[in-house]
């Protein structure tokens, strides 16, 4: 049977089988960040002749073998793999990772990849690693790559203020709401996606009606708690993410303030692009008081536009 564990597509549409010889990068790739695009332009110029083809995995291993309490992406997964493609890869191959797959030693899964893929080249991340740590036979990649005729080469680490890009600083980024270096180093505005759901109303009745996003089907990451100036669909406004303390709700929301907007957004897709965090969430001791904060975060908000 073929390609039992990958899931492959091209640019649009999942297929069957590949049938031309590849030249393959491995790993989780969360966000598809500048460093991952800079090791696809790698593939692509190192290896010109072979159609460069993306291994990526359903999930972080981190997650699945214990060691992270919880998952969270800095994409979703029609994002991950419009991503992929605009960074260069020609084809892609999902790899649903379970603990099964955790077993597979390094060069069982190089030679998986060159049974099934028809792998030639192997381009790995400066960082790159995988493989059954218990069996840990990476090290023997180059030997076994050389014994069964795959050009194996290592990718090197693409700096931003001379420290590596990395998912891990992308994700501290966000924790500590510093959306402007995310969108740094992502090389793009860090976005979350959802539908625009009716609330409480309580935004209208203030004068600065929001649109309330839903983001129970998100798997992303959010950013740090607080008001930010944001895009929704490319229109400007304030966001708040996160709980509203003054009407002692202690859900965490994402409710968005379109300035110099008049319109119906309910039951739209919304995108919501982060800009800047204006100020972390705060307790009101009136409306009015809550009223007269929005109106300097909205005029605040504007100088980022």
């Amino acid at each position: 049977m073929p390609y039992p564990m990958f899931q492959l597509y091209t640019s649009h549409e999942e297929i069957a089988l590949i049938e031309e010889p590849t030249a393959v990068s491995i790993g989780v790739f969360d966000g598809v960040h500048r460093g991952h695009r800079h090791l696809l332009s790698t593939l692509r110029g190192r290896f010109p002749r072979l159609a460069p083809l993306v291994v990526t995995l359903t999930a972080h291993p981190s997650f699945v073998l214990g060691r992270r309490q919880s998952e969270y992406w800095l994409d979703d997964p029609e994002e991950h793999l419009r991503m992929l493609f605009e960074a260069g890869a020609k084809y892609v191959a999902v790899l649903p990772f379970t603990a099964e797959v955790a077993t597979l030693t390094a060069t069982e899964m190089v030679g998986l990849m060159q049974r099934e893929l028809h792998m030639e080249a192997l381009l790995l991340g400066y960082d790159s690693r995988f493989g059954n740590r218990s069996k840990d036979d990476f090290a023997q990649l180059p030997t076994y790559c050389a014994a069964h005729g795959i050009d194996l080469w290592q990718g090197d680490p693409y700096l931003v203020d001379g420290t590596p890009i990395s998912s891990s600083r992308i994700r501290q980024s966000l924790l500590d709401g510093l959306v402007e270096t995310t969108a740094d180093l992502l090389g793009r505005r860090y976005a979350l996606q959802g539908t625009v759901q009716h609330g409480r109303g309580v935004g209208r009745t203030l004068g600065f009606p929001t649109a309330n996003i839903s983001l129970a089907s998100t798997r992303k990451m959010l950013p740090a708690e607080g008001v930010y100036a944001v895009r929704l669909n490319g229109q400007p406004g304030i966001a708040n993410l996160g709980a509203a303390p003054t009407f002692s709700i202690e859900q965490k929301n994402l409710e968005v303030y379109l300035i110099d907007f008049d319109g119906d957004l309910y039951d739209q897709h919304a995108e919501v692009a982060f800009i800047h965090r204006l100020r972390s969430v705060l307790h009101f001791d009136s409306t009015a008081a809550l009223q007269h904060q929005i109106a300097l975060d909205t005029e605040m908000a504007r100088l980022w536009f």
